[in-house]
């Protein structure tokens, strides 16, 4: 299991250089979601992609993770914004504390290579999205970069497609949405 994200880090996640390198718009339109969608956005950390998420629909969106801190922060961030319909959850990745079918797209962003149980995690990401729904899964390419977790810590996309393969998710796309990142969907 990676090292998690400190949340002393914030900043980072909420950057401009980030907002060029990972669009959350481009990524909510990848996985399907929309003004009438609900999104489980697990490791949801201060809301990058939750909040976005939010403005887009009238529906709930949940935040889950397992660190308290991200979770003030996404609930103070959210309040800041006026949105209502984000609902921040404690939870693990491998467990999450939502009903099965509860939404119609779940996000898992720069997770699963901190897991210890990386098949359990994609069956709770499966449980909890609706039959006909969309599972996004970003993450570190499996080279040197300037940044993000060590080489050795990465999730390496054959094995994390292989993994999904396994638990039953078909129809997997691949997207690269830079060089350094890459992100798997899959249909439920």
């Amino acid at each position: 299991m990676g090292h998690r994200f400190n949340p002393a880090h914030l900043d980072r996640l909420l950057s401009a250089d980030r907002q060029k390198m990972l669009p959350p718009e481009r990524i909510l339109d990848r996985i399907g979601h929309t003004e009438q969608t609900t999104l489980a956005d697990v490791g949801v950390g201060p809301g990058y992609f939750a909040l976005p998420a939010a403005k887009r629909t009238s529906k709930t969106v949940y935040g889950i993770d397992i660190q308290p801190e991200m979770l003030i922060a996404l609930k103070e961030r959210a309040g800041d914004a006026g949105l209502t319909n984000v609902k921040a959850v404690l939870g693990h990745a491998h467990e999450v504390p939502l009903e099965t079918a509860a939404v119609d797209c779940s996000l898992c962003a720069f997770v699963l290579h901190e897991v210890e149980n990386l098949p359990a995690a994609l069956t709770e990401l499966k449980r909890i999205t609706k039959k006909g729904g969309r599972i996004g899964i970003i993450e570190w390419e499996k080279k040197p970069t300037a940044y993000g977790p060590p080489v050795s810590e990465r999730l390496g996309k054959a094995h994390l497609r292989e993994q999904m393969e396994e638990i039953g998710l078909l129809h997997i796309e691949e997207w690269t949405p830079n060089e350094d990142q890459y992100m798997l969907i899959a249909t439920v």
